[in-house]
């Protein structure tokens, strides 16, 4: 996701009043030798962040550091976000993508530990000597995802990283192990304290007398930050006789009113910023004076941090910006709401934008955006870091806010609980009804009716689309209508309705270049059998590649799968395992994708029974079903047994078969809208091959004659076509050759095999026979040219596990680990062989993977060693 860059930069070490500690460094660095995790715990004003960047800035050159600032707000996610930006620079060997990492670890439980430890591992093996992780303001993580993550890190972190964990109070982690394993080094406000000698050495500096250097420790106690102020204000001012926060405050209040009234201001206006730079200074309306006012805040020693060089930018002490954030509130309340207000049209980062609008009193505006960037947030925060977003407001203005209820229906929406994100978005349509608000109440109508669709409650979907004319309305609001009226149609069974409205869908999407838009839209399996639909979705999946471009991410793992199934249906299963292949190995890459893994079990299943491995296709169902994701509901459910039943059917097993009838029947008592006017009897075709199985000849052909005389409504994943090829079998059975090419025929006219891929070795028996005059040369020769692309997927493929390590290795890949072998780093290769550094790191894990390798160390050497033995340059 967007981050402010400085979350993951150290700060600058800076000459200022504090004067070097030897003796306090040399114990932090001593702790960073020989203890696996440093925990600095003080209040606020010790100087955790100055004493940690005086000991990095000592570090080797060796010595990798990833550093974390850490904010009010920080979770998990966040955290792992900054994590990976912060370990870029080292090029671990990610094994599974760090978008995928984050996506998993949301899912939480024992997820959680999955992801900590395939972070351990790949920092493990980072080609770094030495590597420290600091963890800045970490008492922020306050979730318990955030602990349970930090603690997995504490018990199994290895021997080449250090943990550094900078807060104001202990966190709530289990260190009373690594405490009395001697792991754990503690430093507190004692040890950060000055003690009276260095109070002594820096009142000497400032000019003061010996005695007023006692009274000067006796009134700060060692605080760092009250010494600063109270030395600031030596010079004839009367101070108070002990310094606290309290009284920081108020101290740092007089220094402020003794400032020139250029800076003072420019101080109060600008605090609303978590960093500031003279670009973003300007932008919040400053004048051409930020530089010189910045320049003179560092020269003051303002408490202030510098964080970047270029541009110049600072980060105010936190004491010291909550201060002048209040004074700015007591005595410009007005302006300080618009400077917030400012300052979030300038923040890219979604949680401090958010914070900033809350803070400004603006909730509306700030659900409003949530709403607007909804789709994009998702991408970066994934949908429960969306959802997470909508719990920082008030309670009871989420209630009343259609925009939230929105945001919460779209993020329950990708976690697939339909039910959930359809109520919200019915709380949504309610109340942009009472706002007036109708073209907030049409989308929301328009989105909820898609929800309803999923759900099954087709009549109630049929009630809110008839409202809606998608070629009245534009934008998103039409695509998103058109989508409702397509899953409609296919799911009520009107099946022939389905082409042509996605078709005019495809076309509007053609239009909109944003991949959330593509992404709600993709095609499922059930949709892609659907009569008309194998050039629309070559269509749809064309234009899906194009705004894809090179990225990699799940909608392309979505894309891929959808367009495998496509290809299948079209009669070309190699191709289409081919693909599925790619679209496996983007979701092995990119984590964990629920609807690609549903869809691609469904589709392997497929293959094998083409191979003719039935017990492993029944397997794969089986899974398919037991993996049923709950938010799908009975609707889904009756859809999954379905898909079972019918290769129970497929591969003759009558008693799966039969228990699967029976499942169905059970799970459709509660579906009144699976009898609709075009879907009157759903288990017709399955209940004939069940009568043809069980050897009731002449109740099976009834039952497919009655079946076919229904037509389109019968046609889920193409039964239809499945059904004709198994009546014309029987009929030929039974010395019925016209009957049986009068049964065929209608399958031959369309222009792929569609359901008759269920039924593969008989489509095979229909190919070879001698049809003479009965079927026409058109027919023929499409039945044999199906015939003929399919016979090689009736053979077992070859393992990948018989090739060499040689033969695994794609061109592109071993060019990339000749970079590798070369010393460069992922930027290098990215920038040498014009590709995305994403890509790079995918081509990394795939190379470790396919040589079962640990590191790019590893990678190299075996690289070198294969160019011993073989021409320079060459992989064969």
């Amino acid at each position: 996701m967007a981050l402010a860059h400085t979350k993951t930069r150290a700060p600058r070490p800076r000459a200022g009043l504090l004067l070097p500690r030897p003796a306090l460094l040399a114990r932090v660095k001593h702790a960073l030798d020989t203890r696996r995790v440093l925990l600095i715990c003080a209040p606020a004003g010790y100087g955790k962040t100055a004493l940690l960047t005086q000991a990095l800035a000592d570090a080797s050159t060796e010595t990798a550091i990833a550093w974390v600032a850490l904010d009010e707000g920080d979770d998990l996610g966040r955290l792992l976000d900054c994590l990976f930006a912060a370990f870029e620079p080292y090029d671990p060997p990610w094994r599974v993508a760090p978008e995928g990492l984050r996506d998993a670890a949301l899912r939480g439980g024992a997820e959680i530990v999955t992801v900590a430890d395939a972070m351990l591992n790949a920092l493990e093996a980072c080609e770094v000597q030495h590597g420290l992780i600091v963890l800045d303001d970490a008492h922020h993580l306050a979730d318990p995802a955030s602990q349970q993550f930090l603690d997995r890190w504490l018990a199994r972190m290895g021997e080449r990283w250090r943990l550094v964990l900078a807060v104001r109070h202990e966190p709530p982690l289990r260190l009373a192990r690594l405490r009395a394993s001697g792991e754990l080094a503690d430093l507190g406000p004692a040890e950060l304290a000055l003690a009276p000698e260095e109070v002594e050495q820096l009142a000497q500096a400032a000019g003061l007398e010996e005695a007023a250097a006692v009274g000067l420790y006796e009134r700060c106690q060692g605080w760092p930050a009250g010494l600063r102020l109270a030395l600031g204000m030596s010079q004839g001012q009367r101070l108070p006789a002990a310094i606290d926060r309290a009284t920081f405050d108020y101290l740092a209040a007089e220094v402020l009113d003794r400032l020139e009234p250029g800076l003072r201001g420019f101080l109060l206006r600008t605090s609303v910023l978590h960093e500031l730079d003279a670009a973003r200074c300007q932008a919040l309306g400053e004048d051409m004076h930020a530089a010189q006012w910045l320049a003179e805040m560092e020269r003051l020693s303002l408490f202030v941090t510098v964080v970047d060089l270029a541009p110049h930018t600072l980060r105010l002490h936190q004491l010291f910006r909550d201060m002048l954030q209040q004074r700015l509130r007591q005595e410009q309340p007005e302006r300080h709401r618009l400077q917030l207000e400012r300052a979030a049209t300038l923040e890219t980062d979604a949680l401090r934008r958010q914070s900033l609008l809350l803070a400004a009193g603006r909730p509306d505006r700030a659900a409003e955006l949530l709403l607007d960037d909804g789709a994009l947030l998702m991408n970066q925060l994934g949908a429960q870091g969306l959802l997470d977003l909508t719990k920082r407001f008030d309670p009871a203005f989420a209630e009343s806010s259609p925009e939230l209820h929105r945001v919460k229906a779209l993020s329950l929406w990708v976690l697939w609980e339909a039910q959930q994100a359809e109520w919200h978005q019915s709380r949504a349509e309610a109340l942009f009804e009472a706002r007036g608000d109708e073209a907030g109440l049409r989308a929301a109508r328009g989105h909820r009716s898609i929800l309803l669709i999923a759900q099954g409650r087709l009549k109630e979907a049929e009630a809110l689309l008839s409202d809606l004319d998608p070629f009245a309305l534009s934008g998103e609001l039409r695509r998103v209508t058109l989508l409702g009226r397509t899953w409609h149609a296919m799911e009520s069974c009107r099946f022939d309705a389905v082409a042509p409205l996605f078709d005019a869908l495809v076309t509007e999407l053609l239009n909109a270049t944003t991949l959330e838009t593509w992404y709600i839209c993709s095609p499922p399996p059930r949709q892609i059998s659907c009569v008309g639909m194998a050039p629309v979705a070559d269509r749809w999946y064309r234009g899906a590649m194009q705004v894809l471009g090179n990225r990699l991410l799940p909608f392309g793992v979505n894309a891929h799968t959808a367009q495998a199934w496509n290809l299948f249906w079209q009669g070309r299963p190699e191709e289409s395992r081919q693909l599925l292949d790619r679209a496996e190995a983007d979701a092995a890459w990119l984590g964990r994708i629920v609807i690609a893994r549903n869809q691609g079990q469904a589709l392997h299943a497929m293959f094998e029974l083409i191979a003719g491995r039935h017990d492993e296709a029944m397997a794969l169902m089986r899974l398919r079903v037991a993996e049923q994701v709950p938010g799908y509901g009975a609707w889904g459910g009756w859809h999954a047994h379905f898909s079972l039943a019918r290769m129970a059917a497929a591969t003759g097993n009558r008693e799966a078969l039969a228990e699967a009838l029976e499942r169905l029947a059970r799970i459709g008592a509660d579906l009144p809208d699976l009898v609709m006017p075009h879907r009157p009897r759903p288990l017709l075709g399955l209940q004939a091959q069940l009568a043809a199985l069980q050897g009731r000849r002449d109740e099976a052909i009834a039952a497919w004659r009655g079946f076919l005389a229904d037509g389109e409504g019968g046609d889920l994943l193409g039964q239809l076509a499945e059904a004709r090829v198994l009546l014309a079998a029987v009929l030929l059975e039974g010395g019925d050759r016209a009957g049986a090419a009068g049964a065929l025929a209608p399958a031959l006219a369309r222009r792929e095999p569609g359901g008759l891929m269920w039924a593969v070795p008989r489509l095979l028996q229909m190919a070879g026979e001698d049809w003479g005059e009965l079927l026409d040369g058109a027919e023929l020769a499409r039945l044999r040219g199906w015939a003929e692309a399919v016979r090689p997927a009736t053979r077992i493929a070859v393992d990948t596990q018989t090739q060499s390590p040689d033969e695994r290795l794609s061109q592109r890949e071993a060019e990339v680990i000749a970079q590798i072998a070369a010393g460069a780093s992922n930027k290098h290769i990215a920038r040498a062989l014009d590709l995305s550094p994403h890509t790079v790191k995918r081509h990394v894990a795939n190379i470790l993977d396919k040589l079962v390798l640990n590191s790019r160390g590893e990678a190299a050497a075996w690289w070198r060693d294969r160019q011993a033995s073989t021409r320079p340059g060459t992989l064969g």
